[in-house]
């Protein structure tokens, strides 16, 4: 068993001490002259965990979920993403079945703020939000999520703040020694893979001094079959041709509505994932009065991201020299064509190859001083440095060839959820294939935090005012972007067209003509065989054979041999200085807090109060065009000059403002197992980075009230604030067993959005539009609902061992403005309804535990080509199993997607699928050991 230890002060003032943010080490020993009084908490397993769980949500001063390790090394779930679904209110994102993004309350993004004990985090997001597949499960001992603040916690989270906290070594109980293996096999890409992880922690006999290690690695290959399509046009976009009388000619009568999209590509990837983890703890602890803690953690996660797809063109592209003309049509109920076939000489097919990898880097060195004057008094000094990188120099690849067949059958009559497809002949890596498009582009991010604080901690003995908490903080981020792309990506497209437009000389001798296609024939040495069978299965309709790849390093080096030129300057990335840019910000805050304990009517309360002030100094860097070179011709209004396009120059620009942030918590204890919580706070999210960045771009042939449009950001526009409310009341009627029912109210007061108005910059009036504090916000509301049943108390033996876990989330939102208002759409991202269901057994060393999520439809864009965008409801089951052969070994296996769900997107209507992703069971089976 592994023992927690607290102080024998007052319960509740010793918890109001282990939950604040500034004072991140809070599962460390505190030691005392009356060490036989301290208080001891077992924790180990699933009732174990749950227990605790339960425990620190009841005593915590602000409304807060928890979930902890089942033992050292050994955390519910293997992905802090999907460890974090279980909590009332999140959801979360997958990346290929992973979890990966969360959100809470339906806020996800710009509104969620994570930490790592206590301190901010860097992140290799683009933007504000934080991938949790990053770090390492093993690594970590408890999950918390406020949500809701007290002044002391960090702000910008009118979602929620995430804090991930690892161990202390002086808590554990002597020498520790933990590892473990597993091998994790992934049903479509057939692959076993392995995962280990290894923990050693130790301390000295007088329990002062201590150091904990760990590493983790694993590795796997997740395949994903995906369908997705865009296009979806209705009576009054009517584009699809079909060739009614076959006379090879589309009349003004023979364009239709479709069920069939305009685009559609399937998809085979295959992601290779590996990811090394490692911490350090060391704390020592020289006096009764002082406890010194140096902690860092590292971690490196990269992913290939490679997708090798096929693609069929429904529409008449304006820069396609053929129109595709569809012959044979079908027709649904509704007037749309869902059955159709194409032939002759142009019949074309897209091979694309997609590569998005991840080579992320993400660590923390942290240290921590805590000294107790006295009884009453206690100073902290903390500081932290993290940093995260994303190194991406332009290596995304969208590379598409195109191949010609005889014939094209697509049929969406059959009633599937996708449409079979035909080809005749199936694509092999030995026929002709045609340049077109080759893009590499990338965005390579470097972030780093600076965490300082002092704090200072009174907790008086026997009066009204049980604690006060006063600090200073200095929170300094930079986050920087390096933007690549492809000049001209169709550089080598048309069979030399645009290479002679851009004055390029180049061989012809390898063109080829197939109708009004005129391409570069790429040599078949490029291509590579089909690596994959099996394609989406688990689906019913037909889809076309595997079919080849292509390497990207062999295609440019064809491209050389055209012209060497063209295909470095077009063809490979270079820096996009629009796309590259520096935010600093610098949060200087203050806060005061104050607990206040009593009874009302004889039953206890603890009031909680707090203010916290921050000052945000805001720097945004990066490149521009010198307006000033810019010369207009006063009757046109049209720029004489272009030599202001020729360079960028460095551009800087600056802005800050200021926050005051009143904070509520209450608790009251109606019985010795009735609880009522309440609190309300003001909170805030900063802008994202996109708003704050220094590019300005100048547009002279759209104009509004007769004036040229400037777009650019500002480093000055204020965060988004809202107002909450929370009111809970939990019932903890037994060890592991607990029901709550919590309602919660955010007012958020005001979005960011752009507005424009005439101004003058260099000495030319444009009509510029910025990121503004706009005049309208929004309100989400909702409630939740948690039951955690041990039926250890009630049933006899073995029933005794079976729990359950249940709770549901209802959320809404409301917009203030006017428009979005009547098109009656919910936040991006939110799921009104959703819950989670845990079926878990526990006894003669016997674990067992059956998980399923599910979530409702949610909005993924509301202005899609043909209609909103929306997720459909999504569930998955997961299951776990071990056995304690003795004391020290425990063997275990594991599986997610036991069900094997899809998960699938639609536009406006849940028969015109735009995206569908099958991504298979993961299984594992492996041994856990402790020494």
């Amino acid at each position: 068993m592994k023992q927690l230890r607290f102080t024998p002060r007052p319960l509740v003032l010793a918890l109001a001490s282990l939950f604040s943010m500034q004072a991140p080490f809070a599962l460390a020993e505190q030691q005392t002259d009356a060490e036989e009084d301290i208080e001891r908490i077992q924790v180990s397993g699933i009732r174990g965990s749950i227990t605790e769980s339960q425990f620190l949500k009841q005593h915590a001063t602000s409304v807060i979920d928890v979930v902890v390790a089942d033992d050292i090394g050994k955390f519910p779930d293997e992905n802090l993403a999907e460890a974090l679904q279980r909590i009332p209110g999140i959801t979360i994102t997958r990346n290929s079945g992973e979890g990966q993004n969360i959100s809470v309350r339906g806020l996800s993004g710009n509104y969620n703020t994570t930490t790592l004990n206590g301190r901010k985090l860097a992140s290799e997001f683009a933007g504000r939000d934080f991938n949790f597949d990053t770090i390492a499960s093993e690594l970590v001992n408890v999950l918390s999520v406020y949500k809701s603040p007290e002044a002391r916690l960090i702000d910008g989270g009118i979602g929620a703040v995430i804090d991930i906290e690892t161990r202390r070594p002086l808590a554990l109980d002597g020498r520790t020694m933990a590892a473990s293996v597993k091998g994790i096999h992934e049903s479509r890409s057939g692959d076993i893979h392995p995962h280990a992880s290894f923990i050693l922690g130790d301390k000295t006999a007088d329990n002062r001094l201590g150091a904990l290690f760990s590493l983790v690695y694993s590795r796997k290959t997740l395949r994903a079959d995906t369908y997705r399509a865009s296009g979806f046009p209705d009576e009054d976009e009517a584009l699809l041709n079909v060739d009614i009388n076959n006379d090879g000619v589309i009349d003004d009568d023979e364009r239709f509505p479709s069920k069939i999209p305009m685009y559609m590509y399937f998809a085979n990837a295959q992601d290779v994932r590996t990811r090394i983890g490692s911490s350090l703890a060391l704390q020592w602890q020289p006096s009764d009065r002082l406890d010194l803690n140096l902690d860092g953690l590292y971690s490196r996660y990269t992913t290939d991201g490679s997708f090798y797809e096929i693609g069929f063109v429904n529409y008449d592209e304006p820069w396609t020299p053929s129109t595709p003309i569809f012959i044979e049509p079908g027709f649904d109920e509704l007037g749309r064509v869902n059955k159709i076939r194409q032939t002759g000489p142009e019949t074309m097919v897209e091979l694309l190859n997609r590569t998005t990898p991840r080579r992320s880097d993400t660590w923390q060195l942290g240290s921590n001083a805590r000294y107790y004057l006295n009884d009453e008094w206690t100073l902290e000094a903390d500081a932290a440095y993290s940093e995260a990188r994303n190194k991406n120099n332009g290596d995304n690849r969208f590379i598409v060839a195109r191949g010609f067949v005889d014939a094209i059958d697509i049929d969406y009559s059959t009633g599937n959820m996708l449409p079979d497809v035909a080809i005749e002949p199936g694509l092999t890596a030995d026929q002709q294939y045609g340049a077109h498009y080759s893009l590499s582009s990338g965005t390579g991010v470097k972030d780093t935090v600076t965490d300082l604080k002092l704090i200072s901690q009174y907790q008086p003995f026997g009066s009204l005012l049980t604690r006060l908490d006063a600090g200073l903080s200095y929170l300094r981020q930079s986050k920087q972007q390096s933007g690549y792309r492809s000049r001209n990506p169709s550089q080598f497209s048309r069979g030399g067209f645009f290479l002679a437009q851009d004055g390029y000389e180049f061989d012809d001798s390898t063109v080829f003509q197939r109708g009004a296609f005129e391409l570069f024939a790429i040599p078949s040495s490029v291509f590579r065989p089909a690596n994959f069978d099996n394609f989406l299965k688990g689906e019913n309709s037909i889809t076309p054979n595997p079919w080849p790849s292509f390497d990207y390093d062999d295609l440019v080096d064809y491209y050389r041999t055209i012209n060497a030129d063209a295909a470095n300057a077009g063809i490979v990335a270079s820096v996009v200085p629009q796309d590259s840019y520096k935010v600093t910000e610098a949060v200087t805050s203050a806060y005061l807090q104050a607990d206040f304990e009593s009874e009302l009517a004889e039953m206890p309360y603890v009031l909680n109060l707090g203010v916290r002030a921050s000052r945000t100094s805001v720097d945004a860097t990066g490149f521009g065009y010198d307006f000033g070179l810019i010369e207009l011709n006063p009757d046109t209004g049209q720029p004489i000059n272009n030599d202001w396009q020729d360079e960028v120059v460095d551009v800087g620009y600056s802005g800050s403002y200021t926050n005051i942030l009143p904070s509520m918590n209450f608790r009251m204890q109606l019985n010795d197992e009735l609880q009522l919580r309440a609190s309300a706070a003001e909170v805030l999210s900063r802008p994202s980075l996109g708003y704050l960045r220094p590019w300005a771009a100048p547009n002279f042939t759209s104009r509004e009230q007769g004036l040229p449009v400037l777009s650019r950001g500002n480093a000055s526009v204020p965060p988004e604030r809202a107002r909450q409310a929370d009111l809970v009341l939990g019932w903890f009627f037994a060890e592991a067993s607990a029901l709550n029912l919590g309602i919660f109210y955010k007012d958020i007061l005001s979005f960011i959005s752009s507005e424009g108005k005439p101004g003058v910059v260099e000495g030319i009036e444009y009509f510029i539009y910025e990121p503004v504090s706009g005049d309208y916000g929004a309100s989400v509301r909702g409630y939740e609902l948690a039951w955690q049943q041990s039926f250890a108390d009630f049933l006899p033996a073995p029933f005794d061992g079976l729990g359950f876990l249940l709770n549901y989330t209802y959320v809404d939102s409301n917009y203030d403005d006017p428009a979005l208002k009547a098109a009656s759409l919910p936040f991006q991202g939110m799921s009104k309804n959703s819950y989670n269901a845990v079926l878990y057994y526990e006894q003669y060393g016997l674990q067992a535990r059956l998980a399923y999520n599910w979530r409702s439809k949610y909005l993924l864009n509301p202005d899609a080509w043909g209609g909103p965008a929306w997720h459909a409801a999504y569930g998955q089951l997961d299951a776990s199993l071990s056995y304690d052969i003795n004391d020290k070994v425990t063997v275990f296996a594991e599986a997610s997607n036991m069900t094997n769900n899809r998960a699938w997107h639609y536009i406006d209507r849940d028969d015109q699928v735009a995206y569908l992703e099958r991504f298979g069971t993961q299984l594992s089976l492996g041994i856990r050991a402790y020494f």
